[in-house]
């Protein structure tokens, strides 16, 4: 199964073309917030930030519509469920590149 689940061929078509653009957008919106950003359309995510600790912002189902989430490593001590937060619609990627950028400079800080 991938990124959207089952559905009719015609509806899957066109996510997957929204979500190679949207996948696009987001790197894009963060390298231009002077982030380092790393695409993978199979998996439908961006990393951004440093290799070593990115905050993933993947696609998903939210709410009926497509959704940018964060996720981030797993921490030892941390629920699995506090491992990733809806964050904006597909349509509202400035504002979840916003708290992407938001989340790396809070754990840069070691806070």
């Amino acid at each position: 199964m991938g990124v959207f689940g089952a559905q009719a061929p015609a509806e899957a078509v066109c996510r997957v073309d929204l979500a190679a653009l949207a996948l696009r957008g987001m790197a894009a919106e963060l390298r231009a917030r002077g982030v380092e950003a790393r695409e993978d359309g199979v998996f439908g995510v961006v990393d951004a930030g440093p290799a070593t600790r990115p905050q993933r912002a993947l696609l998903r189902p939210h709410r009926g519509d497509l959704w940018w989430w964060m996720r981030w490593p797993r921490q030892e001590g941390l629920p699995t469920e506090l491992h990733g937060v809806p964050l904006t619609p597909v349509d509202r990627t400035s504002d979840a590149a916003r708290r992407i950028v938001g989340a790396l400079t809070t754990s840069a800080e070691g806070g």
